[in-house]
């Protein structure tokens, strides 16, 4: 199983650790975008670029960092592989990328939250609770992901839009977060259990 592995358990929560720079900078974008949007999106794109490409890289290393043996079962290399594609075409094609901001987004919400839902479920025998509550936490993200790529409010600005969602995204994202890495230390705590009775 997937997270059977000490080596594949402690992979993860380094990458959810990471994660929390990801969430902040978002926050951080959303709050600069509601209140100073002029020229704003062009930088923020490149700014989202630079941190698509450090997130590749930091999926290459979470990568190569676990055991040969469990390698097929991690998704590190080609989320690294994507995050770093989106990250080149974020620098050279930033005037297309502004007119699809609300598809880029919402799109890359969904894929991240997809990943955090598959996390969840190989944590339901072992953590009902946390289980539970991580699911709930990834479909409102989901729905969330989904609600900015298709901006049905037409009437309303898309900064204004834009940036409130986000906040709302990302703070859950990081309750979802807490609650999983509880999860995976649980998890852990079972392994080196089972570790100290099998010596």
């Amino acid at each position: 199983m997937y997270l059977e592995d000490k080596s594949v358990v402690e992979s993860l929560k380094k990458r959810m650790y990471s994660s929390f720079i990801v969430s902040i900078l978002l926050i951080i974008f959303a709050i600069v975008l509601l209140i100073n949007p002029d020229n704003f999106i062009p930088t923020a794109i490149n700014v989202f670029g630079y941190v698509s490409v450090f997130m590749g890289i930091l999926n290459f290393v979470f990568y190569f960092r676990i055991p040969k043996e469990n390698r097929i079962y991690s998704k590190n290399l080609s989320t690294g592989i994507l995050f770093i594609l989106f990250g080149i075409v974020a620098f050279i094609e930033t005037e297309i990328l502004q007119e699809m901001i609300t598809i880029l987004i919402g799109g890359y919400l969904v894929f991240r939250n997809a990943f955090r839902t598959e996390i969840a479920f190989m944590l339901e025998e072992k953590a009902k609770r946390i289980w539970i509550a991580t699911t709930v936490l990834s479909v409102m993200n989901l729905l969330l992901g989904f609600l900015i790529m298709i901006n049905p409010f037409t009437n309303v600005s898309i900064n204004l839009y834009l940036g409130v969602m986000v906040i709302v995204s990302e703070i859950l994202f990081m309750f979802e977060n807490v609650l999983l890495l509880i999860g995976l230390r649980k998890k852990n705590k079972e392994i080196i259990v089972e570790e100290k009775e099998e010596k």
